[in-house]
């Protein structure tokens, strides 16, 4: 009986291989070739291959699924460490069909091996420990996230109540200044509803709003008391002096202490065309009175919020 000697061997199994060029892989894979170089320097060690250096040097067709996987890995942001583990684990069975011009020296003397192997098992525990780090740290950045989302909706909640108790004093105030001798001055509803407006060149100037529904006094200091906030405290009153009526409004800035103070004059007006309108007849900022320029710039201003 006749024994294949082992070169023999060798040789008959590389013939029976099928080999594939660089080109190629990239052209099957549909990845450029300057792509499929850098992938093939940067892993070399876990890519199989037989011959020469450059042209010469030939690849197995199983190489194909490498490639594959590279590029999937790299697509996922892996690390290159962890794109080189990966490879370890799954294609460790090509590497050891490599020529033997590939494989590692076998005389490496034990201790050498011994401390190699050390050296790995410490880089998987330094790898291990980054995982659960980012694990961590994801986990604090969910909880975080959460965290604001109950803060927004607390702050939300708080606006609103803050709001109701608005609105609730409000109509206090209406229904006590509607019970005979309550002693508080209030305008009545009527006053408060009918349409704002300021005289200039003859003509009653107002501000219609969305709907056909005209800015009324009523309209005015509810953008008034909402600036009332943490920040900044507002107080209004009423007064009847003259058979008008005067809003008096107080604002003060928490922090700085800064105070402005408001004065509005208001009386009941029929216009020519036999409506009957809220009339501005002074309005006193911090002890001025504005003009009819400003009271002119204050409608346009307020026709722009109004209808936004």
């Amino acid at each position: 009986m006749n024994y294949m000697k082992n070169s023999d061997q060798q040789g008959f199994n590389s013939m029976n291989k099928k080999f594939i060029s660089l080109r190629e892989v990239g052209r099957q894979l549909d990845i450029p070739p300057s792509t499929i170089v850098y992938y093939k320097d940067k892993f070399e060690r876990y890519i199989p291959s037989e011959g020469g250096e450059g042209r010469r040097t030939r690849y197995p067709v199983e190489v194909l699924e490498i490639f594959r996987r590279i590029r999937t890995m790299f697509n996922d942001n892996w690390s290159t460490e962890q794109i080189e583990r990966e490879l370890a684990l799954k294609f460790s069975v090509l590497m050891s069909d490599q020529q033997p011009d590939q494989r590692f020296d076998q005389s490496v003397p034990s201790s050498d091996v011994a401390e190699l192997a050390g050296v790995l098992s410490r880089m998987s525990d330094v790898l291990d420990n980054q995982s659960l780090f980012r694990s961590e740290i994801r986990s604090l950045r969910d909880e975080v996230a959460a965290l604001r989302d109950e803060r927004a909706g607390q702050d939300f909640v708080r606006q609103e109540e803050l709001d109701a108790l608005r609105a609730e004093v409000i109509s206090l105030k209406r229904r006590l200044a509607g019970r005979n001798g309550g002693g508080i001055d209030f305008p009545p509803a009527d006053f408060l509803a009918s349409p704002l407006v300021i005289a200039s060149g003859g003509e009653y100037l107002g501000v219609q709003g969305k709907g056909k529904k005209a800015f009324s006094l009523e309209d005015f200091v509810h953008l008034i008391e909402r600036k009332e906030s943490d920040f900044v405290g507002v107080e209004t009153s009423w007064r009847q002096q003259d058979g008008h009526w005067v809003l008096v409004v107080r604002m003060e800035e928490v922090e700085s202490g800064r105070e402005q103070s408001v004065v509005l004059v208001a009386k009941k007006t029929v216009t020519p065309s036999k409506n009957v309108v809220t009339e501005i007849i002074r309005l006193n900022i911090d002890g001025n009175d504005a003009p009819d320029a400003l009271l002119l710039t204050l409608f346009r201003q307020l026709r722009m919020v109004f209808n936004g």
